[in-house]
């Protein structure tokens, strides 16, 4: 595993790594983009085992996250627009260039899949795949989950922000520590039932631009993503094949994946040789 700094065209470092097995051979670059408040090194897992595949695999922290955070994030200034609009290209066009004879398919987790439409487009990349990646709208999401958002919005977030000048989520551990824009912002999609598309007609028609196929994965034991909420995620692409697949655990010899466990190691190759296929390789 490598480390690499990249940079934004508005002057921000993204800590970012490389995994690579050297003796084998490489068919595709991989590009896995973080859910909200989850560190890069919590894919490492399943990266190393995709580099053994014959793939290239980048990770990286968005700004405000893990390794691409400040000393102190009271007074920083980032928005979840930011990530689309300026971390993605910086990572997508370095890695182009590092590989520029290589396909490269972005597997976007959560709000790595979510922020997709948003992002210019990159002729490099061939492949899209989210996982999880559902409108946060409380009707979209699991019955436990809708029933305790009202309190996160309302009284935990505010409380959290006006104490610390950021959310710290760490604290609490409840998504992880976030920039107070990133929360804000994050906050305002999930009060409306347009979520990401609240943001106006400019969203609406950069996700009705994107021309890729996306393969849009949800498991049924997620209770943050549900299969609505990720057919409501992902309807905006009316110029895109979107193929949805919601996976029952079990079918596959699996127990509990829901949201996260996809990339632990509990899911292991057993149930990581599943997003071959997804990601434009054969087994």
């Amino acid at each position: 595993m490598d480390t690499l700094n990249i940079f934004t065209d508005d002057g921000h470092m993204l800590a970012a790594r490389c995994y690579r097995d050297h003796g084998a051979a490489v068919r595709r670059v991989v590009i896995i983009a973080c859910a909200l408040g989850v560190p890069q090194t919590f894919y490492a897992r399943y990266a190393l085992w995709l580099a053994k595949q014959g793939c290239v695999v980048y990770t990286f922290d968005w700004r405000g996250m893990g390794l691409s955070a400040p000393t102190r994030l009271r007074g920083y200034r980032a928005k979840l627009t930011d990530w689309a609009l300026h971390d993605a290209p910086a990572v997508m066009g370095k890695v182009a260039q590092l590989h520029p004879d290589l396909p490269i398919s972005w597997f976007g987790h959560s709000m790595g899949g979510i922020l997709f439409g948003l992002m210019p487009q990159h002729p490099h990349i061939d492949k899209v795949l989210t996982m999880g990646s559902g409108s946060g709208f409380g009707s979209h999401v699991s019955r436990p989950l809708r029933y305790v958002m009202g309190a996160f919005w309302h009284l935990i977030v505010p409380l959290s922000v006006a104490r610390h000048g950021y959310f710290a989520g760490d604290r609490i551990r409840a998504v992880g520590d976030l920039p107070r824009g990133v929360v804000a912002q994050w906050k305002r999609w999930c009060l409306h039932p347009l979520f990401v598309l609240s943001e106006g007609d400019d969203v609406r028609q950069a996700y009705e631009r994107v021309t890729l196929p996306i393969t849009a994965v949800v498991f049924t034991d997620d209770t943050m993503a549900t299969p609505e909420g990720v057919r409501a995620m992902h309807a905006p692409y009316t110029g895109s094949a979107v193929t949805q697949l919601t996976i029952q655990p079990a079918d596959h010899g699996l127990r509990a994946v829901g949201h996260f466990n996809f990339f632990h190691s509990k899911t292991g190759p057993k149930g990581w040789a599943l997003s071959l296929p997804w990601l434009g390789l054969t087994a």
